[in-house]
């Protein structure tokens, strides 16, 4: 990320209410769950302006698929993106990945997402932030040296948790509207394009953005602020369909995912988001998580689909 420190968007205070896609247009309701297993696919490549100065990517997410207690499948995912600025923001990302996984697949396993409301989140960001300090204090450091962004999701068999501190965004479909891609929050930015939130400013907790719900999710995309102008349309606030439809449709015709396994980095995804298209458009690191659950379509729906993807 290009984010600045300095003039963080911070200063406006909490961000306005999210318009949320979901608030306008909900997800098919409870009952109307899908039975087909999880497919995800996942990686950060680093971004060309890294690539010239001999940085290393900053971004860090992951994806994981667990149990409930009564051994229905259960979505983690993150993604975050350290601020360039900050010497140690690689480090931060990872170590938030890493208490993201431990703590909140932990409460899952456990009650599903019966624990998961804001307050949950809010005092593991206070744990975190507190890891952080103890880590730049003994290093004589300051904690916005390890700032980053958070983009989070736990999606249940019919409900569903979200999460948000910074720019980048999280885009979902049901099978009801298969096509019909929204965003759960707006990116966060300021006054500048680089300027966003990160989870080591003061006022982390007044800027989170939580949703939590009883709906059923079958496709998330969360992706940092790299592919951001890509795959939104800025002005009007919308989700480019093509470039959703195109990759979940791959993604569904690729072997479901083991349930409790570690995950590997995609090489496909490494492949695209490395390519000419994308980089002559941005120069900035880029992580994109994709996870369905979407049937596998028959064999005439998926040459339909191919030509279409061909032709968006």
């Amino acid at each position: 990320m290009h984010g600045c420190l300095a003039h963080s968007a911070a200063s406006p205070g909490p961000p306005p209410e999210p318009k949320c896609f979901y608030h306008r247009r909900p997800a098919h309701r409870v009952g109307q769950v899908s039975d087909v297993g999880w497919r995800v696919a996942y990686n950060s490549v680093v971004g060309t302006s890294h690539e010239k100065t001999g940085l290393p990517c900053q971004d860090a997410g992951g994806c994981r698929i667990i149990r409930d207690p009564v051994g229905r499948e259960l979505l983690l995912a993150i993604a975050c993106d350290g601020a360039g600025s900050a010497s140690r923001s690689r480090d931060g990302a990872n170590l938030t990945v890493d208490r993201f996984f431990q703590e909140f697949g932990e409460a899952a396993k456990r009650s599903g997402l019966d624990e998961i409301a804001k307050e949950f989140v809010q005092d593991w960001l206070s744990r975190l932030r507190a890891e952080i300090k103890d880590r730049a204090d003994a290093e004589d450091l300051s904690a916005r040296e390890f700032a980053c962004t958070v983009l989070a999701a736990i999606i249940g068999e019919d409900r569903a948790a979200f999460f948000q501190i910074g720019d980048g965004a999280m885009v979902v479909s049901n099978r009801s509207e298969p096509d019909d891609y929204g965003w759960i929050f707006w990116p966060q930015h300021g006054e500048f394009a680089n300027e966003t939130n990160f989870i080591t400013q003061d006022n982390a907790l007044d800027v989170l953005e939580f949703e939590a719900e009883d709906r059923c999710v079958d496709e998330i995309a969360l992706f940092t602020d790299g592919i951001e102008r890509l795959v939104l349309d800025l002005t009007e606030k919308t989700a480019h369909p093509p470039f959703f439809r195109t990759l979940f449709r791959w993604l569904v015709k690729t072997e479901p995912t083991p349930v409790e396994t570690e995950i590997q980095t995609s090489p496909v995804l490494d492949q695209y988001l490395g390519s000419k298209q994308i980089n002559d458009r941005t120069d900035d690191d880029k992580t994109l998580i994709l996870a369905s659950r979407r049937p596998v379509p028959d064999q005439q729906t998926a040459t339909a689909d191919a030509d279409t993807a061909t032709t968006d």
